[in-house]
């Protein structure tokens, strides 16, 4: 049985898997693997606001008394500074642990996380709190933490090592590199023991160092090979252009190939869990009747989900099971994003009145719970930590104190049963037993509405979920994106408020330059990525458009023509992740990676130039010829919007 992961799937996904105390039940995926499904709503005692905060961060810290502060605790990344008093002796990534590792000689070990990672928190509380597994990293190791929000292109760099090198995938990252920086080992998650007969941490640490201390000559030529096969993947040359005939009809075999995966019982595709997939449905929506039937069932079925939470009118990540009742606690802003973008594509005709509604009720999730007082928005809201365990759920006898009279008619409506709507079999471990997760309806009236405030108001004395603060300016360029299109489509002159208000704040916080350099997250100096550049230009675009902002497309074009004289060059229509100068630290130029949207897909939907989408259509052109016969949502989006 394999290790649970988290990594991109089919289709784009990402989705976050977990282990340990969440691990409930196994189901068989569509390849017969056996893969996990987690409780999202486990229950522990509570513990206080500020342990909470902390472990949000990232992981449970390590009681080490009159420890003083290390360099972390000057960083930008919240994540980063979480674990200042670690019982890892942890570096930030930069000259000093560069330095450390060249003089003393020790090989590094890199770990690339991110605070709204279950896997990266489970790292923390099994493995890096551990003494034993703490002293051998200090020991033996320069440890260098990486938030992996803040550096795309190391995560590019070093997935596509472990994809091409070791062929493996998932997050978070878990590298051993020379001295030089150069890598010798790597893996994705690790558990703290052998399980799923997969290796534990400490027994790859052990192996890592064994190999160094016996052998570091080899080790280094190893390191070496790798640099040679990831500069050759890295040069590509231009593929050839791309017919608009044979885009068509490489298109409708995807689209055939998804409707094969289409569950017709319950909307979605393919078995649990089941992510959103904003892009894939965009894309079937412009397809056959039969697939954008398949779009529309799907989008009904989201709707009316408790994937969608009717309190506050957010969504959440993705379901763990095939009808969408059991959401994973987190709600994340580039997703509320890409999801309104899909409802206002349905939200046509007569479609309208059943989709529209979603839309908005995303956007004022957004505006209402995730923004920050200097303009910009927060990253995440999440409460799949184990100390906010039923922070979503409801007992029957809760709904009808909170609404007297009125508990019966919200009861028939969200589906709240008097001995939970959860069921045994998907909750072994009886953690929601007696509990309902309230699903959503696709037009809600005014009356339901007033009800809804007023659960609103009792959950708001429940311990409040955590927030990641490191939204991106890409995540940012969305929600411009879905604000100035919901502002025009629905006549909403408050949303093209919005984005212009936001446009303003991501100036302020995210420009370097006037000519249009950006930094990648808001009050750190690290680059943004290709991404980054081509979001906001899509965004921008919107606005211009939607506004009649001149100034708004003007500066799409200048991101545009940033990004692409600075990522785009020599790629073969794909983006490189750094510019031709590399940073240090940086061995070979990585091609961007692992971002959904892509910067390819973005820059097609901000309008780059003819000649970029010429030579970006044939590049992913050549990626769905060479990948599987599901290719990700983002990828057909994007050749289906090519002019």
């Amino acid at each position: 049985m394999r290790a649970p992961r988290e990594a991109p799937a089919v289709g784009g996904r990402e989705l976050r898997w977990t282990r340990a105390r969440h691990f409930i039940r196994c189901f068989h995926s569509p390849d017969r693997r056996l893969l996990p499904v987690i409780n999202p709503f486990p229950a522990t005692p509570m513990i206080n606001r500020f342990q909470s905060a902390l472990l949000f961060s990232v992981f449970s810290l390590s009681a080490v008394a009159g420890r003083p502060a290390t360099q972390l605790a000057e960083e930008s990344s919240a994540y980063v500074r979480a674990q200042a008093d670690s019982a890892v002796n942890w570096l930030p990534w930069g000259e000093a642990a560069f330095a450390r590792a060249k003089k003393e000689q020790k090989p590094v070990y890199l770990f690339i996380g991110s605070s709204s990672s279950e896997l990266s928190r489970a790292m923390g509380r099994q493995t890096f709190s551990n003494a034993e597994t703490a002293t051998l990293l200090n020991e033996t190791f320069v440890c260098v933490l990486v938030d992996r929000e803040e550096h795309p292109e190391l995560v590019s760099l070093y997935q596509t090592y472990l994809s091409e090198v070791k062929q493996l995938t998932g997050q978070p990252l878990n590298l051993w590199l020379t001295p030089e920086l150069l890598p010798y080992e790597g893996a994705a998650y690790l558990p703290p023991t052998e399980e799923w007969g997969k290796s534990s941490f400490i027994k790859i640490a052990q192996q890592a160092k064994a190999a160094w201390t016996s052998d570091a000559a080899g080790c280094r030529a190893r390191a070496g090979e790798a640099v040679t096969q990831l500069t050759t993947a890295a040069k590509l040359a231009a593929p050839a252009p791309a017919s608009p005939e044979k885009i068509k009809t490489k298109l409708t075999a995807a689209a055939d190939a998804w409707r094969a995966q289409f569950d017709a019982a319950n909307g979605g595709f393919t078995e649990a869990p089941k992510a959103l997939e904003p892009e894939l449905l965009r894309f079937l929506l412009r397809q056959s009747p039969a697939d954008r039937d398949a779009a529309l069932f799907t989008l009904r079925a989201i709707a009316t989900s408790a994937l969608r939470d009717p309190l506050d009118g957010g969504f959440f990540r993705y379901a763990t099971d095939v009808k969408w009742h059991l959401p994973y606690a987190q709600k994340n802003l580039g997703d509320q994003a890409r999801t309104v973008l899909a409802f206002l594509d349905a939200a046509q005709g007569d479609e309208a009145k059943n989709f529209a509604p979603s839309a908005r009720g995303a956007l004022d999730y957004v505006l209402a719970r995730l923004a920050r007082p200097d303009g910009t928005f927060d990253a995440a809201e999440d409460a799949t930590g184990e100390e906010f365990a039923g922070y979503y759920a409801w007992t029957e006898a809760e709904i009808d104190a909170a609404l007297g009279a009125d508990a019966a008619a919200f009861k028939r409506a969200h589906g709240v049963e008097t001995a939970g709507n959860i069921s045994a079999d998907d909750d072994l471990a009886g953690k929601l037993k007696g509990k309902n997760l309230l699903r959503s309806t696709l037009v809600a009236d005014a009356g339901d509405t007033s009800l809804t405030a007023r659960l609103v108001a009792v959950r708001a004395g429940r311990a409040e979920p955590l927030r990641d603060q490191s939204a991106t300016a890409g995540a940012h360029g969305l929600l411009l994106a879905a604000l100035a299109r919901a502002g025009e489509q629905l006549n909403e002159p408050r949303y093209l408020k919005a984005a212009a208000n936001l446009l303003d704040a991501v100036k302020k916080n995210f420009f370097l330059s006037s000519e249009g350099d950006l930094r990648r997250v808001r009050s750190s100096t690290v680059p943004a990525a290709p991404v980054d550049y081509a979001a906001l230009a899509f965004g921008c675009r919107e606005l211009a458009r939607a506004a009649h902002r001149p100034d708004a497309g003007e500066l799409a074009t200048r991101l545009l023509t940033l990004a692409g004289n600075r990522f785009l060059t020599g790629g073969g229509g794909r983006y490189y992740v750094t510019a031709a100068t590399l940073p240090a630290g940086i061995f070979v130029r990585p091609l961007a990676v692992g971002d959904v949207p892509s910067a390819e897909s973005l820059a097609i939907q901000a309008g780059a130039t003819p000649e970029q989408i010429k030579a970006i259509s044939a590049a992913l052109l050549a990626s769905l010829d060479e990948g599987s016969a599901t290719p990700s949502g983002d990828l057909l989006l994007a050749l289906a919007l090519v002019p």
